[in-house]
């Protein structure tokens, strides 16, 4: 399953090709699952990681040192207190096509199930500084409290480049908790790109301005699940475009897959694109990414997508409003979702189409992370049905009758 431009480079992802970790010839056991503790903001590499240790040769513990501490002994846990974590050790020319991840320069590449914990989004910060993403996860991840900044996967001069997901690449099972992804770019998936075969999991999080030629936010080319989540701002522009694809399209999250997207109490607003779905595109798998040849267009698989509490609102082409955009793929709604628009075909019990949410510009409304606040009169408030115990910022729900649909519960 693989997509056109990103076969032989994303083959990385999934088998971690290259940097296999292997027992030493006297067969002694790995050490056991280590808690790293990162001790410097400096981009530093690991003088052994087999040893568990994480320590540069300045006797440090680096974000980067740890990282590849982590990949030797699998299960690990990585602590970064509050700081700003930039990557300035430039990605190595000769491995650019993506063949074999390389954890000692570029981006931070995971290659062994790793737990990484800030110290808050506001307050831990990992930023690429435009020399390359930011990661690159080849194994089961979980994120939480920090934000991912400054990743740059767009095309470079060389063949087979893999130019999807700014921030993150993803390629196996990926949990992000009350974590930003925001200011990166890319080919496609400038927060977020997650290939056949991955699942994210995005949980009381924001992701916003991120750009991209498609998929400005998040693109899906498997399963996903958003809960209490605000993907907002993100922008898909036309500068630039595969030869052959079909650029400018999922301004805040394209749908690619043959699996279910589940987007519940979220808030999906200010995204835009240059051609179709400003907040949401989904259509059919690209044919070379499908997991066995398709010879008649009518049985291609299609992805699904669930929407419930959800706000799909104030998302453009142009100025034209464009919340969806579904191509033969399925948009269901299980209800109490508002659409500004009615590009999103929303019919279920409670669902508001073509009705202003009465959002406030994303900022900080409280809580860790971004939110795009409910105003007093906003119809989502006590509209909703269902809704997990809190809302995105911690705040408990509901704090009227009902609770509110979308990311943000509404607090006289």
């Amino acid at each position: 399953m693989r997509k056109r431009s990103t076969l032989p480079a994303l083959a990385a992802l999934s088998l971690a090709s290259g940097v296999t970790v292997v027992a030493p010839a006297t067969a002694q056991a790995s050490p056991p699952p280590a808690h790293l503790t990162v001790d410097s903001t400096a981009d530093g590499v690991d003088v052994d990681p087999s040893d568990g240790r994480c320590r540069t040769a300045a006797g440090t513990c680096t974000l980067r040192a740890a990282v590849m501490t982590a990949n030797a002994v699998p299960g690990s846990t990585i602590e970064l207190p509050a700081g700003r974590y930039r990557l300035t050790i430039p990605p190595n020319p000769d491995l650019l096509n993506g063949r074999t991840a390389d954890p000692t320069t570029g981006d931070l590449n995971i290659l062994g199930p790793t737990t990484v914990q800030g110290a808050g989004a506001r307050g831990t910060v990992i930023d690429a500084g435009g020399i390359d993403r930011v990661f690159r996860m080849g194994a089961d991840t979980r994120l939480s409290d920090l934000t991912v900044t400054g990743g740059d996967a767009k095309q470079r001069e060389v063949p087979f480049t893999d130019p999807g997901g700014g921030g993150i690449a993803n390629g196996k099972n990926l949990t992000l908790r009350r974590v930003t992804v925001t200011g990166n770019s890319a080919g496609y998936g400038g927060g977020i790109f997650n290939i056949p075969d991955s699942h994210l999991t995005l949980i009381d999080s924001t992701v916003s301005r991120n750009t991209a030629g498609e998929a400005g936010g998040i693109r899906f080319d498997d399963t996903g699940t958003v809960v209490n989540s605000t993907i907002a701002d993100n922008r898909v522009t036309d500068d630039w475009e595969r030869p052959g694809s079909l650029a400018g399209y999922g301004g805040g999250i394209d749908i690619r897959g043959t699996g279910l997207v589940e987007i519940r109490n979220s808030t999906i607003t200010g995204n835009s694109a240059t051609d179709g779905g400003g907040g949401i595109n989904i259509a059919p798998a690209y044919l070379d990414s499908l997991p066995r040849p398709v010879t008649d267009i009518i049985n291609l698989p299609l992805g699904r997508l669930t929407l419930q509490n959800t706000i799909i609102a104030g998302n453009i082409i142009g100025t034209t409003t464009s919340d969806c955009k579904n191509v033969f793929a399925t948009i269901d709604s299980l209800g109490n979702n508002l659409d500004s628009g009615n590009s999103c075909h929303l019919t279920a019990e409670g669902d508001l189409p073509r009705r202003s949410p009465g959002l406030a510009p994303l900022g900080d409304h409280g809580g860790p992370t971004d939110t795009a606040a409910l105003l007093p009169g906003s119809p989502a408030i006590d509209a909703a049905h269902g809704c997990p115990a809190a809302d995105q910022r911690g705040i408990a729900r509901p704090q009227g009758p009902a609770c509110d649909m979308g990311a943000f519960e509404f607090a006289p």
